[in-house]
């Protein structure tokens, strides 16, 4: 079986984030992105800041901050990242945190066929050629985890993870970051 990283976010959800205030220039004065902006959008009620690695998009609800480029070699620099933009505005009221992976997963893809259906009766249901997926919600540490996993066309399955923390008034968010790393597959 191999596994790969295709994608990687972190989503902070706040009462009141306040777009105005996060343009590229205070972004790079509070060292929450460290490379320069290659696209910019500044409105009221939303804002937009690309690099070549990483994409920044905030508004009154969320913030979301994901790795564009080189996907495995990034994904690590999020929490830090993340860290930066919650101690530059602690007076924010953070709620959730989210940490978002996507993998492709090369395998025979008769596993899922034997958790779901170890009998194989699936055949009599829909046909021959059937592709299973599904979605599985567990607890890790302090995670409510949702897994989306997918067929592609390729026989290969898609395996998306949330990792969702509700953030109380003691929460803290620089511990929950830390944990960051044991939520990786790769």
């Amino acid at each position: 079986m191999r596994i790969s990283l295709i994608g990687a976010n972190i989503v902070l959800l706040a009462k009141n984030h306040n777009p105005s205030i996060v343009s590229k220039e205070w972004l790079l004065q509070k060292g929450v992105l460290t490379e320069s902006a290659k696209s910019f959008t500044h409105t009221p009620a939303f804002s937009v800041v690309e690099t070549d690695n990483f994409s920044f998009i905030v508004d009154p609800d969320r913030l979301q901050l994901t790795v564009v480029k080189d996907i495995e070699k990034n994904v690590s620099a999020l929490p830090d990242k993340i860290l930066s933009y919650v101690q530059a505005l602690p007076e924010t009221p953070y709620y959730s945190i989210g940490f978002n992976f996507g993998y492709d997963i090369e395998s025979d893809k008769s596993i899922l066929q034997k958790i779901y259906c170890p009998n194989n009766d699936l055949k009599s249901l829909f046909s021959e050629e059937y592709k299973l997926g599904g979605i599985v919600e567990y607890k890790f540490n302090e995670f409510v985890v949702k897994l989306f996993i997918q067929p592609d066309v390729d026989g290969n399955m898609k395996a998306d993870f949330n990792f969702h923390y509700q953030l109380g008034t003691d929460s803290n968010i620089e511990h929950i970051l830390k944990m960051h790393s044991e939520t990786l597959l790769v």
